[in-house]
């Protein structure tokens, strides 16, 4: 069992990741908004769920319209609606590229996470759930228990000291702003991931 749901949080944090750095266009779009896909959603929980129904329930989200609210919700005209970065958040001044980034920054290299994305500070909260599934993959793979055991705790003390203690404060954010359903969805599915790695 916990090889399985492993592997089903390894692959919904990559998705939902996904969704926090850039709107979902082409294959993930078309995946969203496919009946026979969102009811295999890895995650089976309550919360992941009824963000699935939701999902299943609505019109499908047009481009332009998922464009617009990934705009104004993570990078905003001002300042963003729901404030992706770890580090404004526990700032004294509410800075980027606080104290936080850099410990961020330097458990990817200690765990060999490439984010990437080269133009974003690495406490983007669509980074972290990267890392997530990231940590999920070292689990999956490693050689021996040792390996495995050493993973996982790095994957729950990564999870306790860095997306989970600002998570909400993102998430509540996007409940109260966004208007596309697959972000209105994305709520429920990144408390899902949280939650599936408290219990592995």
């Amino acid at each position: 069992m916990g090889t399985e749901l492993l592997e089903r949080c390894r692959i919904a944090a990559d998705i939902v990741g996904q969704l926090f750095l850039d709107e979902p266009q082409g294959p993930l779009l078309d995946a969203l908004s496919d009946p026979s896909f969102l009811q295999s959603w890895p995650l089976e929980d309550n919360t992941s769920q009824q963000a699935i129904t939701g999902l299943l329930q609505a019109e499908r989200d047009t481009a332009e319209a998922l464009q617009r609210d990934h705009l104004y919700l993570f990078i905003g005209v001002s300042s963003p609606l729901a404030q992706p970065y770890e580090s404004p958040y526990f700032s004294k001044d509410g800075l980027v590229m606080d104290d936080d980034t850099a410990a961020v920054a330097a458990f990817y290299h200690q765990v060999g996470f490439a984010p990437g994305a080269d133009n974003l500070p690495p406490d983007h909260i669509g980074l972290e759930f990267r890392c997530i599934s990231h940590l999920c993959a070292l689990a999956l793979n490693a050689s021996g228990e040792e390996a495995r055991t050493a993973a996982l705790g790095a994957l729950k003390t990564f999870t306790t000291e860095h997306p989970a203690r600002f998570a909400e404060q993102v998430l509540g954010c996007i409940e109260k702003h966004a208007n596309t359903a697959i972000y209105r969805a994305l709520p429920g599915l990144a408390r899902g991931v949280l939650a599936a790695v408290e219990t592995l």
